[in-house]
Parts: structure tokens; sequence; C-alpha cells
């Protein structure tokens, strides 16, 4: 499955607040991989125990000749990266896509591998609720992926990945000479959490080619911080150039899976985010959320033929 390469899509400044240290240390050169744009946030001087934010991703690639994802990541010093991923490969049968949709699933990277929950179709024009909350254990990470219109359960992984997260940050990969993505992205009401205020972490925002944001604001004395609108526009578009050389591990070809479940619970409040102008919106609601403990993901030959690694 998705497994980031050492390229980030992220700006410089920010790219060691998000990708873990085994990424960006690298592996093997495979080929030339592109990038659409990104916003991203970090590092913080204290941490993030919570982050919510609502993709609208747009019409995914009718025919696809790599494979394309679609993230927002955020990681660690333990170099566990948390990231449910919006995915386009040459079949999304796996997941019971049709032609024009994404698959959608909660997914971990780090020394283990790849960790993925169960996939989900996602259309288009579908607002897409992905929230990583970290537990009262201070060390284990629920990721819950909901439809956030009606509340449908589309995907959710939990995993002991630990504390300390620094950096969030979008990201739209373009592997082994992928179809790139072919409509704008939208992110709604992206909020982070601290575990204490760092009036300075919106100093740290940056972009990469061609997204934008709008509506940068923080509340509870640093602690909350809020970003209203990402906008991330169609890869070729004038707006959107991004390509380089990239040191990276191959991704393999999901198949349809079964997790085993390791029960553990917690009660999250959950908040539909305002909608971009032309959205549909809701109001709040509150729901037991159950985590997955991590299991093996997904290993084999990527597309390219190189041999997955980690």
């Amino acid at each position: 499955m998705q497994v980031l390469s050492t390229l980030a899509i992220l700006p410089t400044l920010a790219l060691g607040a998000v990708l873990p240290a085994a990424l960006q240390s690298g592996t093997k050169i495979i080929k030339r991989d592109s990038w659409g744009g990104s916003v991203s946030l970090g590092p913080t001087k204290s941490d993030i125990i919570n982050a919510v934010t609502t993709l609208i991703p747009g019409t995914a690639p009718s025919t696809q000749n790599g494979e394309l994802f679609l993230w927002p990541g955020m990681s660690n010093s333990t170099g566990d990266l948390i990231q449910t991923t919006m995915e386009s490969w040459a079949s999304n049968a796996w997941c019971g896509a049709t032609t024009g949709q994404w698959c959608v699933r909660a997914s971990i990277f780090g020394s283990f591998g790849q960790l993925d929950g169960t996939g989900s179709p996602v259309s288009g024009d579908d607002q897409v609720r992905i929230e990583y909350n970290l537990l009262s254990d201070d060390n284990t990470w629920v990721q819950t992926v909901t439809n956030a219109v009606t509340g449908a359960a589309l995907s959710n992984y939990s995993y002991p990945a630990g504390p300390y997260m620094t950096g969030y940050g979008t990201g739209t990969e373009c592997d082994d000479d992928c179809t790139g993505t072919v409509a704008a992205q939208f992110y709604l009401n992206t909020t982070i959490t601290l575990r204490e205020a760092d009036t300075t972490f919106g100093d740290t925002i940056a972009t990469g080619a061609g997204a934008t944001y709008t509506g940068l604001s923080s509340s509870e004395g640093g602690k909350v911080w809020t970003i209203a609108t990402i906008s991330v526009p169609a890869m070729g578009s004038e707006t959107a150039v991004a390509s380089s050389t990239s040191t990276a591990t191959a991704h393999a070809t999901p198949v349809a899976t079964t997790v085993a479940v390791a029960e553990e619970s917690s009660t999250v409040a959950t908040s539909i985010p305002a909608a971009a102008s032309g959205a549909a919106s809701s109001g709040q609601q509150s729901q037991q959320h159950q985590g997955h403990q991590g299991q093996k993901g997904h290993q084999g030959q990527s597309g390219s033929g190189e041999q997955e690694c980690f």
C-alpha cells in the first residue's frame, strides 16, 4: 500500500517535522516520481494530541498507469507515519470502487512496514472526515474515517505509535509514472490540537506546488490551530508543477484484506466541519469509535517490479 518516498511533497522547512527518519534516510533510487500541492505545519514546540480534517478529493482519474495517493500525514520521533490515504490503482476493485472513485483506508507506516485498515469506495464529491486521536494511555493513536455528511464508517485503525507528533501536512503522491490528479482537492476545517499552547506554531506553515490556504487561526492561547480551507490544484494545471528524483520504497498492489481485531474503544466527540463554497455541511454528533490493533500490511511486488522494502 502507501509508503512515502524521501522526496517529500511537503516544503523543505516542514519536511523533518512530518516525515519519519526512516523515510528521510532512504533506501534506493527507483524512478522519478511526481508530487502535487501541499500545505504543512510544524515542527511545533509542543506536540499534537488530535488532528481532524474533512477531505473532498475530486474525481479520481478514469484510468491509472501507476499509483496515486492523497493523504494528510503526521509523524513523530519514533519514525511512525500516520496517514489515512485516498488511493488510485490500475484497478480499485479491491475496495469496491468504480471508475472515477477512490479507495480510502486508515494506514500507518514504520519500521514494521505498512499496516492498514479495511478500504471503502469514495466518490469525488464525498466529504471524508479523517481524525487522528491520541488515547489516554498517551501511546495509542486511533484513526477514524467517516463520511462527514452521513456519518457512515469508512475505515479505522489503531496502533501504539507513541506521543510527540510534531508536524502535520497534506500530500499528493504520484508513483511509478502515475496518472496524476484530474480535479482539485479541498481540505475543510483542518483542526490541530496541541498538548500545550505554542503561539509560534502558525509561523511554521508552508505551501508547495500551487496549494493555497485560507483562515489560519488559533484559540485557547495557541493550543488549538485551525485552517479553514486548503485548496490543492489538479496536477498538470498551471499552478501545480512538481517533479523530482526520489529515493523510495515501492508500493505493493493492494488486495482485499480482513484485519484481525483487538478491540480498544474511546469516545470521541466529533463535529462536522463547515463546508467550503458549494459543499454541504451537517451538525455536531458524538459516536463511539473502536480501533483495530495493527496487523501486518500488504507486501509483494510493486507495479514497477521493484521488491517492496521497509
